[in-house]
């Protein structure tokens, strides 16, 4: 992957000079040169992993087949202890190498790609062979492992910068607030056409730089015995007898149902499918699914049951949970994927225990800064909804 030394660190060393360099690098100007940039932030600026800002750019020279876009999204990791994670987890050059190598290529609409820049980049074999590696070890050498990680890396933060285009002419999701029926059918449908485009690809397995859903299996069980005993203290109260029975039951058996689940046929995942992350071309009637650092190579049913647990309220019934798991079968069904419905079914339910399993330590770990007024209260309700899905599933019933 093509490395640039001079990549801005944060949103405020970005210059026209740099940006216009970086447009002709890619493609997207000629003749054209950047004379000077404005931003508008979005929201709160600051998300999980990353700042989001839209560049206006002023351009002069342009020939006449030039078109540049009059406004770009800049993606660049936040400035706060969140970004000790995001490097160590390879998350910042994991989306810039999507945008670069498989956007263009996709079934689904995503934005589009305009320039992109990283000062290091890691070889994908060694990375994944680092982690693969450090998952066989204990808990404990791991935990050790990861501190010492995270100190080189906060003394060590590499640089990215991430172009694309700016969505902010459609209409926007927003998990706290939630979508139309109409809606939530169109993003499940579109989640089989994705999935249907990779399922058992042998193309897919070779992209060595799309980690298997299990390969972090082990440090996830550690981020989740490091949490779960706080979330207890403060919460445990409010918990019934089968809900505090099915965290003891994932802390002796979170890492190997997480490995478990990954041995049937994989595609390619977003990793990340909620409102916040997908908008709504109303005119198509399209669906445009955006934030792709947490892609990976593993189970549909877990982008299925990621996506239900953030976005159905509480009060959903299980059989408008079971529509939903018939819409994905069609689907997958009209992209040529043959798979039973029984089985999808078993397959969601484990991807719903592994979404408590993953999300509760966003909250009860203390490694993430959230912000009280979105970020905190946002996850509190997704483990509501979470648990609110789980109730009907047997979680002793599944083998690991």
């Amino acid at each position: 992957m093509i490395v640039q030394e001079d990549v801005p660190f944060s949103v405020d060393e970005l210059t026209a000079d740099w940006l216009s360099r970086s447009l002709k690098d890619s493609g997207v100007l000629t003749d054209g040169v950047v004379e000077s940039i404005s931003l508008r932030r979005i929201g709160e600026q600051v998300g999980f992993n990353g700042e989001v800002v839209i560049v206006l750019p002023e351009y002069s020279g342009l020939s006449a087949s030039e078109t540049p876009p009059a406004s770009l999204v800049l993606k660049i990791p936040t400035t706060t202890k969140n970004r000790i994670l995001g490097q160590t987890m390879g998350l910042y050059e994991k989306e810039i190498r999507f945008y670069r190598d498989l956007q263009p290529v996709l079934d689904i609409r995503t934005p589009k790609h305009y320039c992109s820049a990283l000062d290091e980049a890691d070889d994908p074999d060694v990375i994944l062979e680092r982690l693969q590696g450090m998952n066989k070890l204990p808990i404990i050498v791991i935990r050790g492992i990861m501190a010492l990680a995270s100190w080189f890396v906060s003394g060590h933060p590499r640089k990215y910068a991430l172009f694309i285009e700016d969505l902010s002419d459609y209409r926007i999701g927003d998990q706290a607030k939630g979508c139309s029926d109409e809606d939530v059918r169109n993003i499940v449908t579109t989640k089989g056409l994705l999935h249907g485009q990779y399922w058992g690809s042998e193309e897919l397995r070779e992209m060595s730089w799309i980690a298997p859903y299990s390969v972090t299996s082990r440090i996830t069980q550690m981020r989740y015995l490091s949490s779960v005993g706080r979330y207890l203290k403060e919460e445990g109260s409010t918990l019934s007898d089968k809900q505090r029975d099915m965290l003891g039951w994932l802390k002796a058996e979170g890492a190997k149902l997480t490995e478990c689940f990954d041995e049937g046929p994989a595609t390619l995942l977003h990793g990340d499918v909620r409102l916040d992350n997908i908008c709504f071309d109303d005119s198509s009637g399209e669906v445009l699914l955006f934030d792709w650092q947490t892609l990976l190579r593993g189970p549909g049913a877990s982008d299925l049951a990621y996506f239900i647990s953030a976005t159905l309220p509480v009060e959903a019934s299980e059989d408008e949970v079971n529509e939903l798991i018939d819409l994905y079968h069609a689907s997958l069904a009209e992209q040529g994927v043959t798979i039973d419905r029984a089985e999808l079914r078993s397959h969601y339910e484990i991807g719903m225990l592994l979404m408590f399993h993953r999300i509760l330590p966003a909250i009860y770990e203390g490694d993430m800064e959230l912000g009280d007024e979105r970020g905190l209260p946002l996850l509190q309700a997704w483990i509501a909804r979470i648990l609110a899905r789980l109730e009907p599933v047997d979680h002793r019933a599944i083998a690991t």
